[in-house]
């Protein structure tokens, strides 16, 4: 068991000093305790299957520069559990490799000595904003995202720093180093100017036999391995079809890997910046018979005019579930069957309920991608009721 030098400190994570096996009972049990709830019963229960890795599993981190008490030193870190201010100095984290580690380490380092003020929420001012790191597990490749105001005072310690980076000993490779200027009051990461500092704008990754084109901003699940387990698992479930439709499709990847399985798929995603990579990864993978449309999809089940109905669908929606716009769609169209992604029990669980007096749920998994945390995976098989 592992701890880190800031754990019930830092809002990262919370039960690192629980045992795993004891997590994976805990979430378990929340889950089923949800159905009862609700009574519902879910045939055909495959249990909780652990994550392939319980540390250094993410490939994506947003650090926060701040302090951990007013007046107090520049760190770089996460911002504390319940704390609107406060950032711990997450040096030795858990949930990331030594790359990650080194990387915060040398950067707090750089900028305390070139004493940069960092940026306070309170009064709007300050450079320095937030720390982006992502890196390609599969790959090695590692993408770096600094997050500034659109200050240019600091230009020349800004390149310093890219520098430095490009000169750390690390395992993996830096293929891209970014600077992202906003002034935005809120603590957010986002660009309103963007600078590619070193190398290119994106990195790549690989998830079974595909592979991703990610750029600062793209969603990606963060748990790569973990992400392997949930895609094989909810694509048993995917037959041989002429049509089959990916709500919330994002960035393609669950599309893309039902290629193999459809004659024609179409994925249905409102962000436009994610289609635009959905299309660019499907050419990178020489796929042709996968069609991304960039609507809403409570507007696109009203429509839905010159598509092809599916054989069946696979949903995957955020946190808040399905619109009531699908459900309806569902209900309407009585598919055979659909697959159901889900990311949160306290959304999908009551989604489950509004459809089951037309669908029997035919299997049910729980997959962990997130240990040391309360969050938990879900794929679920719902059958039309005959």
């Amino acid at each position: 068991m592992r701890i880190c030098s800031v754990f019930e400190k830092c809002g990262g994570c919370s039960k690192l000093n629980i045992s795993y096996e004891e997590q994976l009972k805990i979430k378990e049990k929340s889950v089923l305790s949800l159905f009862d709830q609700y009574q519902i019963k879910p045939n055909n229960y495959h249990g909780i299957t652990p994550s392939v890795d319980i540390y250094e599993y993410r490939n994506k981190m947003e650090y926060s520069f701040g302090n951990e008490y007013k007046d107090g030193s520049l760190v770089l870190g996460l911002r504390g559990k319940g704390k609107k201010f406060d950032v711990y100095y997450t040096k030795d984290c858990k949930l990331v490799d030594d790359d990650f580690n080194s990387i915060v380490w040398q950067t707090r380092e750089f900028f305390l000595k070139k004493n940069i003020p960092f940026r306070n929420y309170k009064n709007h001012s300050g450079f320095l904003r937030n720390l982006g790191i992502r890196k390609g597990l599969k790959t090695g490749e590692i993408l770096l995202n600094l997050v500034t105001s659109l200050d240019n005072t600091y230009y020349q310690e800004v390149v310093a720093w890219k520098e430095g980076m490009l000169n750390t000993n690390l395992k993996g490779n830096i293929v891209s180093i970014i600077q992202s200027k906003t002034e935005s009051k809120a603590n957010v990461v986002k660009a309103d100017e963007m600078e590619i500092l070193y190398g290119r704008d994106y990195f790549y990754e690989k998830i079974l036999n595909l592979t991703f084109k990610i750029g600062p901003f793209s969603f990606f699940q963060t748990n790569t391995k973990g992400a392997e387990v949930l895609y094989q698992t909810a694509l048993s479930y995917a037959e041989n079809s002429d049509v089959v439709y990916d709500f919330y499709s994002g960035t393609g990847t669950i599309s893309l890997l039902l290629s193999n399985k459809a004659k024609k798929v179409y994925g249905i995603e409102i962000v436009k910046e994610a289609v635009e990579a959905a299309k660019q990864n499907a050419i990178l993978n020489n796929i042709k018979n996968v069609e991304f449309v960039n609507e809403d999809v409570k507007d696109f089940v009203k429509q839905q005019s010159g598509i092809e109905k599916p054989d069946y669908i696979v949903v995957d929606p955020p946190r808040a579930g399905l619109h009531p716009n699908l459900i309806k769609f569902i209900k309407t169209q009585q598919f055979n069957k659909i697959i159901y992604i889900s990311c949160n029990p306290k959304t999908l669980i009551p989604n489950l309920k509004e459809l089951s007096d037309l669908y029997t749920i035919s299997g049910f998994h729980l997959v962990d991608m997130f240990p040391h945390t309360d969050h938990v995976e879900s794929v679920v098989l719902m059958t039309k009721v005959s």
